[in-house]
């Protein structure tokens, strides 16, 4: 019996002791992994870095033609665009960057993350590559940066693309960033999302084959980056989308907004209401089948084909322009 009582004292001074190193590394970044760390790794020969109001951007400049830029979705970067920008860059000189505190983009120290200051980023960056204007296109959360840019420097663009975007309201029960989970795994979440955590949210999002190792690891490790924590959460409460309906009537420049009809995060109904709201501005929905969140990701031949097709004008004959009815325009119809 002493032997037992023993060995079992053992094993839970052994067990406590694994669980306290444990809470020790997920609490003090112990899992995270250092930009440096992320640059040897994932740096590309087309990689460059400049200064842009203080801040290490990331970005790539690839390709000739026309200018388009990038604008990235949440808990990703400018390798997520990889297999789309290969089949572009023949048509175009594509511009894609990390915004701060995502992919090889180093941190804000003025901890400006937020919708308003990604859109300077995006005047800034294009100014210094002397380019005045250029099609812009953005997806999911980089979706908002570029509608609000678009709205707010209509002069800039030639052409707008959209595709699955944010920025739309919400409600407690479809707001992507709602609560899910018991709360031990919401507060080891907050610290820490592992490899098994990353393949389950890829498999939700890319939903017509399984996501590759590859992108698996890249957003495991992008993602755990160290110190990276209080940057995100920053950005999530400076979030604030207003009026959307508002901003999206100030586009001007015609517009292609492309969803994924098997979207869970943003359902494939908010590409039409989108389209409703961006009176200013001639627009083409165009809906994919099976495709999820990141489409450019499971079909990039597809979305670079259907891309550069809009983007040269060969789908003119197809844009619609959305007339919204006055109150005023009402009361004259009851009236009569």
């Amino acid at each position: 019996m002493p032997f037992i009582l023993k060995s079992l004292g053992v094993l839970v001074v052994t067990a406590a002791t694994a669980v306290g190193i444990w809470l020790y590394m997920l609490t003090s970044d112990g899992f995270a992994i250092s930009l440096e760390g992320l640059r040897t790794k994932y740096e590309m020969p087309d990689s460059k870095y400049i200064t842009l109001d203080g801040i290490n951007i990331h970005y790539m400049d690839q390709g000739e033609g026309p200018a388009v830029v990038l604008s990235h979705a949440s808990f990703h970067s400018l390798r997520a665009w990889d297999d789309m920008v290969e089949d572009m860059t023949d048509q175009f000189r594509i511009i894609r960057f990390d915004y701060p505190n995502a992919g090889l983009s180093g941190f804000d120290k003025k901890n400006r993350y937020s919708v308003e200051h990604y859109q300077e980023l995006i005047t800034q960056l294009t100014e210094a590559l002397e380019i005045d204007k250029f099609h812009l296109i953005g997806t999911s959360s980089g979706a908002t940066v570029a509608f609000r840019y678009a709205a707010n420097n209509p002069e800039k663009l030639n052409r707008f693309v959209l595709i699955n975007s944010a920025g739309m309201p919400r409600t407690a029960v479809t707001n992507p960033n709602r609560a899910r989970g018991s709360a031990l795994s919401r507060w080891i979440y907050s610290y820490h999302q592992p490899r098994s955590y990353w393949r389950k949210a890829l498999a939700q999002n890319i939903t017509s084959k399984p996501a590759t190792e590859e992108h698996i690891e890249m957003n495991y490790d992008m993602n755990r980056r160290a110190d990276r924590g209080e940057a995100a959460r920053i950005f999530r409460r400076k979030y604030i989308i207003g009026d959307p309906s508002v901003v999206l009537d100030d586009i001007t420049a015609p517009t292609l907004i492309m969803w994924g009809m098997d979207n869970p995060t943003v359902m494939h109904l908010e590409a039409n209401v989108i389209q409703l709201w961006m009176t200013g501005a001639p627009t083409i929905v165009k809906k994919y089948d099976r495709l999820g969140h990141y489409p450019y990701i499971e079909e990039p031949e597809a979305f670079a084909s259907d891309i550069s097709a809009f983007l040269s004008g060969e789908w003119d004959g197809q844009l619609r322009q959305t007339q919204r009815v006055k109150p005023e325009d009402l009361t004259e119809l009851t009236s009569d």
